[in-house]
């Protein structure tokens, strides 16, 4: 039998480890990506705890998460983004990123961390940890012709045009800003302005009235031929009607550039709606986003409804979860305690992941193997709980 360790990595020893597991497990090869650039860029990555199995002595296993802070339901709390789960081919199917996942998710919530978020190799493994399927971010296709009538609207306002180099700094207060009533939102601790920088590439946007940012896009545009360009937007994000109008306008002012638009949007926008005759492809885009409730204990504070429940919680992967917990709302905010009381129904750890984000209704539990609710729990957890589209916007 191999001798087996697993333990958190220091940060000095972690890109070493992580380059090979993670661009083999991950990416496309041969060739490998230039080991010195990505060792740069893995060694810049601050706020980032990582777990790696060895087999052993050598490192066969491998997972990180790196520190953000996440709106849910209008409260900001401490959480992580996973990413980098790989395991070398030899040592795969002995159940080795289970035991990785356990000790990371055991390494976060000793640093205080609530909630953890990853984007899945496969929704099942990842359910199986105790994580829930958010919406997912989709691709709007659509040619810029459709919005020519807006060119001749006057909005008040105007966009102007920066680089990623000269806006990033608007950029981030923007998103901290629009984390505060954006339910989902997550973002890093530690931004890399550097290495977004020289990984985006992209021209920042910004709609502005009266001096004030209204809307942001992030954009690229992509092809060979200079009037058949793809305006390729990754971000487009308002808080007000005109801020939206404008960013659309200036998209229209591509008319001559580019032959096709692709917006990735939120799960919350409605792009079919945007314009009339726009014929949109609205697709799926890579894998929708996961979330989990890494501390019971530290729910306490986002807004809720009404009245108040008591839950059995299993949590086989989080021990410090399990036990009988009572959620109630005082003034509007959630408070969490331990409790004696019969509770009124058991669920899983996925079960109330998915009564916090408010993703899934507490009817669909015995479907999804979460619990079986009586039908005056559902009730009290519908009023605790009322349902909310998270937006998590970081990828990674």
């Amino acid at each position: 039998m191999p001798s087996i360790d697993v333990r958190v990595v220091p940060n000095e020893e972690r890109p070493d480890i992580q380059y090979w597991l993670v661009a083999y497990s991950l990416g496309a090869s041969p060739p490998m990506p230039d080991r010195e650039e990505r060792i740069d860029l893995l060694r810049q990555r601050q706020g980032v705890t990582c777990v790696s199995l060895f087999e052993d002595g050598k490192a066969v296993s491998t997972a990180a998460s790196t520190a953000m802070t996440q709106n849910v339901r209008g409260g900001l709390f401490a959480a992580g983004g996973v990413w980098g789960v790989a395991t070398h081919p030899g040592a795969r199917r002995k159940g080795y990123s289970k035991q990785v996942m356990r000790h990371l998710l055991a390494a976060a919530h000793d640093q205080g961390q609530v909630f953890s978020t990853l984007y899945p190799f496969r929704e099942s493994f990842y359910q199986r940890l105790g994580y829930v399927a958010f919406p997912m971010l989709r691709m709007a296709k659509f040619s810029p012709a459709g919005l020519l009538p807006l060119i001749s609207q006057e909005i008040e306002g105007q966009v102007e045009l920066y680089s990623i180099t000269e806006a990033y700094d608007t950029y981030r207060n923007y998103l901290e800003a629009m984390r505060m009533s954006t339910h989902g939102l997550g973002l890093f601790d530690y931004p890399d302005k550097e290495s977004a920088i020289r990984r985006n590439g992209v021209w920042v946007a910004l709609a502005k009235a009266n001096g004030e940012v209204e809307g942001l896009m992030l954009y690229s545009l992509k092809g060979d031929m200079p009037t058949m360009f793809t305006f390729n937007a990754q971000r487009l994000y308002y808080r007000t009607s005109r801020g939206r109008y404008l960013l659309l306008s200036w998209i229209a002012r591509h008319i001559d550039q580019a032959e096709t638009v692709e917006i990735l949007v939120s799960p919350t926008e409605q792009p079919e709606t945007w314009w009339p005759d726009l014929r949109i492809n609205v697709e799926r885009w890579f894998f929708p986003p996961m979330g989990r409730v890494m501390d019971v204990a530290g729910l306490g504070g986002m807004e809720a409804g009404t009245g108040q429940v008591v839950l059995g919680i299993a949590d086989l992967l989080c021990p410090w979860n399990e036990g009988i917990w009572q959620l109630a709302v005082e003034d509007g905010v959630l408070t969490v305690s331990h409790s004696s009381l019969t509770p009124d129904a058991v669920v899983t750890i996925q079960g109330l992941t998915a009564l916090v984000y408010g993703t899934h209704d507490p009817a669909d539990f015995r479907f999804r193997g979460w619990g079986d609710p009586s039908p005056a729990a559902q009730v009290a957890m519908r009023n605790l709980f009322p349902p909310m589209i998270p937006h998590l916007h970081e990828v990674f």
